[in-house]
C-alpha cells in the first residue's frame, strides 16, 4: 500500500523535526530558526528557567528553493496566506495550519530585523536548523531584546562549544560570528550590548548542569569580537557612533 503525503503532526516540536527531515531529504537549502530551532539544538532550553511553549515555526529559505519549499508545506496541508505572500513574497512568506494550531513564517535569503543577517550560503548545513553561530546571531541582532531571546542565547552558549574556525556541526563558529560583526558596526554594537545582557541573565538565572559556563562563553565571544579585523566601513561608521541611529525598528507585519 502506497503511503500518502506526510500530514501535519499534533506536536509542534515533532512537526519541526519532520519538516526538517523532509527538507534535508529533498536537498533543499532551507533551515529552521526561531524558538523551536533552539529547542531542537539545546537541551538546556527544554527544562529549567527558559522552557516555554511555542506558537509558530520559522524557516529561512534560499530564493531558488522557494517554490520547492512551498510545495513541501502545501503537500503537508499548510495553507498559504495569498494576500500576504503576493505582497511580500520576494522576502517573506506565511503559511498556516488549517486548524490554526500554529503558523509557518519564512524569510528568503536573509533575516532583517534590527539588523540584516545575510544567510545566503548558510542554509545547507547539517541538521534541520541554522548553524549554532547563525542562531546566536539571530538573537544578538535584536535591539529591543527580551528575556525569551536572551534565554535562548544563554542556552545555546551553555550547550555548544566555541570554535576558532568554521567548527563542527555542534560548535559555535567564532569565524562566522566575527566575519558578520566585523563588517557592520551597528550590528556589532547591538550584539556587544546584548552579550552583556546575556551575562547579566546568566548570573541571575544560572543553568546548573550545562556543558559550558555561560559567563566564560560570553567573555570568549566578546574577546573574539574585539580582536577580529574590522572592515573600512565598520571603522568609518564607528566614528559616528550613537549620534546616528544604528538599528532598525521592525514594523509588526499583520497577516
Amino acid at each position: 500500500m502506497t503511503e500518502g503525503p506526510p500530514r501535519i503532526l499534533a506536536e509542534i516540536r515533532d512537526e519541526a523535526g519532520s519538516i526538517g527531515a523532509e527538507v534535508a531529504a529533498a536537498g533543499l537549502p532551507a533551515r529552521l530558526l526561531g524558538g523551536v530551532a533552539f529547542w531542537l539544538r539545546c537541551p538546556s532550553v527544554r527544562s529549567g528557567p527558559f522552557a516555554r511553549d511555542y506558537a509558530d515555526l520559522d524557516f529561512a529559505v534560499a530564493k531558488p528553493a522557494g517554490q520547492r519549499f512551498r510545495a513541501i508545506l502545501e503537500g503537508r496541508g499548510y495553507l498559504p496566506d495569498k494576500f500576504f505572500n503576493g505582497l511580500h513574497g520576494a522576502t517573506r512568506l506565511y503559511y498556516g495550519a488549517p486548524d490554526g494550531q500554529w503558523s509557518v513564517d519564512i524569510v528568503i535569503d536573509e533575516l532583517t530585523m534590527s539588523h540584516r543577517l545575510d544567510l545566503r550560503g548558510q542554509l545547507d548545513g547539517p541538521g534541520p536548523t541554522l548553524s549554532p553561530a547563525d542562531l546566536l546571531l539571530t538573537k544578538l541582532q535584536v535591539w529591543e531584546i527580551n528575556r525569551k531571546d536572551l534565554g535562548d542565547a544563554a542556552c545555546l552558549l551553555a550547550d555548544h562549544g566555541l570554535a576558532e574556525g568554521p567548527g563542527g556541526a555542534d560548535e559555535i563558529s567564532l569565524a562566522r560570528v566575527t566575519a558578520v560583526l566585523g563588517a557592520d558596526w551597528g550590528f556589532c554594537h547591538t550584539a556587544e550590548r546584548n552579550l552583556g545582557k546575556v551575562l547579566e541573565l546568566a548570573a541571575a538565572e544560572p543553568l546548573p548542569g550545562a556543558g559550558h559556563d555561560v559567563a566564560a562563553q560570553v567573555r570568549a565571544v566578546q574577546a573574539a569580537i574585539e580582536a577580529a579585523p574590522k572592515s573600512r566601513s565598520w571603522r568609518l561608521r564607528s566614528r559616528i557612533g550613537e549620534r546616528v541611529k544604528w538599528y532598525e525598528t521592525p514594523e509588526e507585519v499583520r497577516h
